[in-house]
């Protein structure tokens, strides 16, 4: 004779970064980090970007991270292949100028993804680094 099984039961609680709920279910396996922080999914994909700013905002790979006009995008090089297709800007000649480059050299690149807007919360530690530059 089988037992019944019995579902998972998963915490709930606060976030504690807010007013959402953050849970130990794994979504998009990022369950356990959650919880060992008490963010919600929102605030931990946030905190994510916020990484990227504290390592440079470049991956030694080439990604570049770019906050302009408070959105948050990602670069990639052709090495990389295409980003994912959510959030993905498109295929045109992508023209930029990093804030803290004095000579004010226009980057270019062909893969970028709008990760999104940045939610208030995250606004003071995630300042725009660069500008988009117009048509050459």
């Amino acid at each position: 004779m089988k037992r019944a099984r019995t579902p998972k039961r998963y915490k709930v609680f606060p976030c504690k970064l807010c007013p959402n709920k953050g849970t130990d279910r794994e979504i998009r396996g990022v369950g356990a980090r959650m919880a060992a922080y008490r963010v919600c999914f929102s605030c931990d994909f946030w905190l994510t970007c916020l990484g990227y700013r504290m390592l440079g905002d470049q991956d030694p790979d080439g990604r570049r991270t770019l906050r302009i006009d408070g959105r948050h995008y990602l670069t990639w090089t052709e090495e990389q292949g295409h980003p994912p297709e959510t959030g993905y800007v498109g295929a045109e000649l992508q023209r930029y100028v990093l804030l803290d480059d004095p000579t004010g050299i226009i980057h270019t690149t062909n893969a970028i993804w709008l990760m999104g807007t940045i939610p208030g919360q995250f606004r003071d530690r995630m300042p725009d680094n660069a500008v988009f530059a117009p048509p050459g």
